[in-house]
This record gives structure tokens, sequence and C-alpha cells, in this order.
């Protein structure tokens, strides 16, 4: 606690008001994606960004949606939570567990959500609204389509828990919501703000104003793919520029995430890392990422330390002076004295991954479990990760003993009954793209297929916009 209350006293840029934070996170977007790590897709907000603050080298996610939402709201493991898949249309986060927001909350935060949630539906017990956000804008599921707002037959556009029927694109409409709810706070309190953008995750849908800025990528998937991701860079553009607008840039922790590594299948790219979302390899769980607070944190540096999803919850809470609410153990690490002055953090073995697919690290090693789509045939790889970041050299004829070892201890996380119900096993995901169809008019290349392909129980009806339980 004295050390909180000193960092109160020294930082400059609190000017006596405690710090926002905004936090931003893409969905599927992958290493290559970024025009700071050398792609041709253009993100010159996420550039400059990245110029600004703290670049992220070894971030970690979840290999899928929910399982990293979850790390990140309650800074422990999805998977002693039973989320090792996206959260289906029946599933939830527990109740019991207690979230970031709601510490920032009552801390005397004013908490705001825009974008993804993917956290639980069915029950409005739930919703952002009711877990800590004062106020909540977006989709509640997996994926939804970028104009018709629909997901799983229903219309999934909510308002603190209100159905909206609103015309628009799904990332600039997210944008719109964030720069309204930075504009309209109560400016006597700290802000904690929340934008989740959807892309770009499928289905693949942009507009022709973003389209025509790659009329030189000749794959479909990519072109499209990469015309989301401008679209969604213009918005992290546009809340940057809102915080300039309203004075509040330098008082303000500001974070940029992806939350997994990008589906090859629809257009992302992780290269040269190997693998992709899903699995655990690099390419699946290594994300681009930065953190930025001006006067506090070293512009233009990077972060070579590992930093994990599970490590936010300490790790914001720490940067703020803001005691953790929880009463459950953390899984994460504070990782605050690593950016701010890059003090080695002392890690143990930390694991990341889901449904078959796991990788631990522990002192420079790294195990991976891969179990292959539509198989339960799983295969383990050992590697020296720091050395060998693009996985090519696999050492567990070296070391079987080691990997056995690590294996083991993958095998000890207790792994209660899942609760990501209604969600098909390995296979059938939701929004997974498929060969790319014709051009819609006015919404690009919509290529994949309708995102209920493959879900059980595809004459579900509209039950989002009709009736929920609570």
């Amino acid at each position: 606690m004295f050390v909180r209350t000193v960092l109160w006293l020294v930082l400059p840029a609190l000017a006596g008001a405690a710090p926002n934070i905004v936090f931003m996170m893409a969905d599927d977007l992958g290493w290559n994606d970024v025009g700071y790590h050398g792609s041709e897709i253009q993100t010159p907000n996420i550039d400059a960004l990245v110029k600004q603050g703290v670049e992220l080298d070894r971030y970690y996610a979840f290999p899928l949606c929910s399982p990293t939402r979850v790390a990140l709201m309650t800074g422990r493991s999805p998977i002693r939570q039973g989320i090792d898949t996206p959260i289906g249309p029946n599933g939830g986060l527990p109740l019991d567990e207690h979230l970031l927001p709601q510490t920032l909350q009552a801390a005397g935060y004013q908490t705001f959500m825009a974008g993804k949630w993917h956290l639980g539906i069915e029950r409005i017990a739930s919703h952002p609204y009711r877990r800590g956000f004062d106020r909540s804008y977006g989709h509640l599921g997996a994926a939804v389509d970028y104009f018709a707002h629909n997901w799983l037959g229903g219309l999934d556009w909510h308002r603190n828990g209100e159905v909206l029927r609103e015309e628009g694109y799904a990332t600039e409409l997210i944008t719109s919501e964030a720069l309204d709810q930075i504009r309209a706070r109560d400016k006597s309190k700290p802000m904690f703000l929340y934008v989740a953008f959807n892309a770009p995750h499928t289905p693949l849908h942009a507009t022709d104003t973003y389209l025509e800025r790659y009329p030189d990528l000749e794959d479909s998937n990519r072109k499209v793919f990469a015309a989301m991701v401008s679209a969604m860079d213009d918005g992290v553009g546009k809340v940057l520029a809102a915080l300039e607008a309203e004075g509040i840039a330098d008082d303000t922790l500001v974070v940029w995430v992806s939350d997994n590594g990008g589906s090859i299948r629809a257009g992302a790219s992780n290269e040269p890392l190997r693998g992709g979302k899903s699995n655990a390899f690099e390419g699946g769980i290594r994300v681009p990422g930065v953190v930025r607070w001006n006067g506090v944190l070293t512009a233009g540096s990077k972060l070579e330390q590992q930093f994990s999803a599970h490590d936010w919850f300490q790790t914001l809470t720490s940067a703020v002076g803001v005691e953790p609410q929880n009463a459950k153990p953390f899984d994460g690490f504070d990782m605050w004295p690593a950016l701010k002055d890059g003090t080695a953090v002392a890690r143990d073995e930390t694991v990341i991954g889901v449904d078959g697919n796991y990788a631990i690290f522990r002192d420079g090693w790294k195990l991976v479990e891969f179990t292959p789509r539509n198989s339960r045939q799983s295969t383990r790889h050992l590697y020296r990760i720091e050395d060998d970041p693009s996985e090519e050299h696999d050492l567990i004829e070296v070391k079987p003993d080691l990997a056995a070892e690590l294996l083991a201890r993958i095998r000890s996380i207790p792994r209660p009954p899942s609760v990501s119900r209604d969600l098909p096993q390995r296979g059938a995901r939701p929004g997974a793209p498929a060969k790319a169809g014709p051009k819609a008019k006015g919404r690009g290349g919509r290529g994949p297929r309708d995102p209920r392909a493959g879900w059980p129980n595809e004459t579900r009806e509209p039950w989002i916009d009709t009736a929920l339980r609570d």
C-alpha cells in the first residue's frame, strides 16, 4: 500500500487526479497484419502509437476470442474457469468471477464499453452493463454481420441491454460510440474505456471506401481483410484524437492489442510465426500490442519480456494505484515495473491454450500440444522459444523428460466442466471463412459463409432480440 501511495505522489501525469485507462482490442489480427511489422496493410495510427509508447514484443493472448477476454477481465486463466472454446449462446463467464471494471468502478471510475463482449449472452446477468460497465454498446456474441448486425438468426446489437436497430458499418459504429463516451463522460471522474473492435473477425465485410485503398491486392480474402483492418486503424486514430481534443491524452494510459492470432483462411498473416488462430504455436498466441502513457512510459521503447493476457488486471490496477477487489487468486503477474522502467518481473511457468491446443512456457522453454481441426490426435513439440521464435527446431527428442514434465504440468491444471455451451468442438466455429462469394453491393467482399453454418440448432428463434432470461 505504501508503494501505491508514493506512486500517486510522484507521477507527474496525474496532476492530482486518477489517470484514465483506454483499452482497445482488435479481433483476429495476426502478427503480420500491422504496418510496423512490415505488412502491406496500412495501419498508420497504430504505427504512430507504437512510436509513442512501449511496444509489446512478446505479448501472448489465448488462441480464441472468449478465453482471451476472460483472461483480460478476470486476471485468471480461462482454463480453470471451464472456458476453453468461444462462448456459445447458452454459456457465459461464471457470475462469481470478479471483473476488472468492477474493481475500477468501486474505486470511483466511470466505466464504458463499446464493441464485442462475447462473455455471455442469454442471461441478462451476464451482460456487460450488469458486470461492471456503466454504459455498454455493441454485440454480445462471437461474430456479427457488419451491416445487418445479425448473429445466429437474430439481431445482436445493444446499448445497455436495449436492442438497437440502426444503420451503419459495425466498426465505424463502435468507433462513434467510443467517441461519444469520451465526450459525454463526467469530467470530474477518471474513465475506463474498453473498445473491443469486431474487426477484422469474419464475416469478411468491408465498405468500398476502404477496399479502394488496396487496388493491387489480388487475393480476395486478403483484400477485404486489409480493408477491415484499415477501418479499425482509423477508429484507433479517432479515439486517440478525441483524447487530445479533450485535453486528457497525457492523463490516459492507452493499450492496444489483438485478442489472438489471425485466421489464415480468412486472409490474415502471422508470418514469420508458425500457426494461427485456435492453436498454441506462436502465430496463434503471440500478437501485436502497445502501451502508451505520455510522460510516464518511455516513447519508442520495446518490452521483450513475456507479457500475457491474464496480466492486465494486476498491471493496470498497479499502474493507476487501485487495489483489486477480487477474492479469487490471480494467475497473471503485475507487469507494471517492466513497462515503467524495464525492471525484470519474475515469472514462473505460464500456460496458455484452449481445447486440446496448449502451450506452457518455463525457463526459456515452450512445449506445444497441437490437436488439428476435426481430430482428437495430438502431437507435442518442444522449443527454445527465445532463440527460435519461428518454431523451426523441435527439440522434443533431445529433451523427452523435460517435455513429459511440462506436459504433466499442463495436465495438472484443474478443469471444471465447460461453460462454453452450444458450440461444436473442432471444425465448426462461427464465422469460419469459406470460399469467397460474389461481391455484395455496398459491402465489399462479403465472401465467407453465413456465420451460423456448422452450428447446432440452426432453426433457433431469434432469441437475441426477443426473450432473454435474468
